[in-house]
């Protein structure tokens, strides 16, 4: 046994990442699984029972679910098996995280000692949206501490020693751990991009407001998202395609043509941060990429940009501070430390902070559009490395760029790391240009692959 496989605590890293395999039916994507279920070859219950048994096998240790709701998924399954199957998604398995309201599910915020039992009176438009599209609705997904960049209860699903990430920790744990094959998110810095990429599913963050962010916690309006975590660019696009209803929103087919496709390549100042090994997958994609015929170019962001996080951050702490204050006022006690000195942080800064941050976005938007107008999408790594241990929900570094330009962007599973763990590379495209991101995605998962599945 090497030095490498044992942690502090003596357990070795091939104990510690070993799960069962998943049956193959809790494995299908959303789209195999439509698949199947147009074929007749699955039926809309066996599909949801399939997913319930795995949840029941692993939440215990993975705890990815706060709320399950087995009887009623399981009774809207067999009524859609009794009628037949009339839309794309009926009877697809999903997972809501628990800060998006649900009239019929509790919805904790992330704060159950705060907010127990919290049952809203209506759905947030999202969750309608997806009971009217015929979505089968397993639970709630695990947020962690706060809602914020605190661990909570959620593990990796790779390694319970390590962290899922945040606030959207369940929605990829569980998905990454085949107990849902979709589950929607939310994202303020780096909320789902960076659960996707230690996870080892697909994130994907979409522009500003293409999903309505409405009956949902609210963190910062300037720079609130939702969107999709599963398990292949395909389903993230049927998701955009059935959630949004833009027709440019397709199967992916074969991607696309590698020849005609042009990335821009950003190593931004945090890069000498990056885990050693982290780096090398970058490069070593990058060779692959080129190697299949994708234009590579060296992209020199304007100085702006080297402060880009310490924009987004002031903003989110800003906002954080007044949507929080109530919270702050007569929960204290219930509060962790780290929650209210970054409360009292954004306290500090004035409405003319907040105006010239919001200021300085603006300025690097139209500098992004300069120096990146001529390549389809940006490329660069999703994070510093593998999750760290659960002490800590890791960076967001490279992710919270997007949140504040309001581009979209992705995170796709595409190697292992030192220690067997997820490792993602991240695209980036421009702003309400979401469908012609994805074509691109799926052109980089058809060259360089996709590990979702790996069991």
């Amino acid at each position: 046994m090497t030095q490498a496989e044992v942690s502090h605590s003596g357990v070795t890293a091939r104990q510690r990442t070993t799960r069962p395999s998943p049956s193959s039916l809790a494995a299908l994507t959303v789209a195999q699984g439509i698949q199947a279920l147009e074929a007749g070859k699955i039926s809309c219950e066996a599909w949801t029972q399939a997913c319930l048994e795995r949840i029941a096998q692993r939440n215990g240790d993975v705890k990815a679910w706060v709320h399950v709701a087995a009887e009623s998924a399981l009774a809207h399954a067999r009524k859609v098996d009794k009628a037949g199957r009339r839309s794309l998604f009926d009877g697809v398995p999903l997972g809501i995280k628990d800060t998006i309201d649900t009239f019929d599910m509790p919805t904790e915020l992330g704060d159950p000692e705060i907010f127990p039992a919290r049952q809203p009176v209506n759905d947030a438009p999202v969750v309608a949206r997806a009971r009217s599209l015929g979505f089968t609705l397993l639970g709630k997904n695990t947020v962690s501490r706060h809602a914020i960049m605190l661990p909570g209860p959620c593990r990796n699903p790779h390694d319970i020693t390590r962290t899922p990430a945040a606030s959207s920790a369940g929605s990829a744990a569980a998905v990454a751990d085949f107990m849902v094959p979709l589950s929607i998110g939310t994202q303020t810095a780096g909320s789902i991009l960076r659960p996707a990429s230690f996870c080892g599913v697909v994130g994907f963050k979409p522009t500003l407001d293409l999903i309505p962010y409405v009956g949902i916690r609210t963190y910062s309006r300037p720079l609130d998202v939702v969107g999709p975590l599963c398990r292949s660019v395909e389903d993230a696009q049927l998701f955009m395609h059935g959630f949004v209803g833009d027709p440019r929103f397709s199967r992916p087919g074969s991607g696309g043509d590698a020849m005609q496709a042009k990335l821009g390549v950003w190593r931004p100042r945090d890069w000498p941060m990056a885990e050693a090994r982290s780096q090398e997958i970058f490069e070593e994609n990058l060779r692959t990429l080129s190697n299949a015929g994708v234009s590579l170019t060296e992209l020199a962001m304007p100085q702006e940009f080297e402060s880009i996080g310490d924009i987004q951050d002031i903003i989110m702490a800003y906002d954080l501070a007044r949507e929080y204050a109530d919270i702050k006022k007569h929960h204290a006690q219930l509060c962790d430390p780290e929650l209210i000195a970054y409360l009292e942080l954004g306290s500090t800064y004035s409405a003319q902070d907040y105006a010239a941050a919001l200021d300085a976005a603006d300025v690097c938007r139209r500098q992004f559009y300069a120096v990146a107008g001529k390549v389809d999408a940006i490329v660069m790594p999703a994070t510093l490395g593998e999750a760290p241990d659960a002490s800590t929900t890791g960076s967001s570094v490279f992710i919270r760029a997007w949140s504040l330009l309001h581009n979209p962007s992705i995170s796709l599973p595409v190697a292992r790391g030192e220690h067997g763990l997820p490792i993602a590379i991240q695209l980036a495209g421009f702003v309400k240009e979401d469908p012609a991101l994805l074509r691109i995605a799926a052109l980089v998962e058809r060259i360089l692959g996709n590990r979702a599945q790996d069991t």
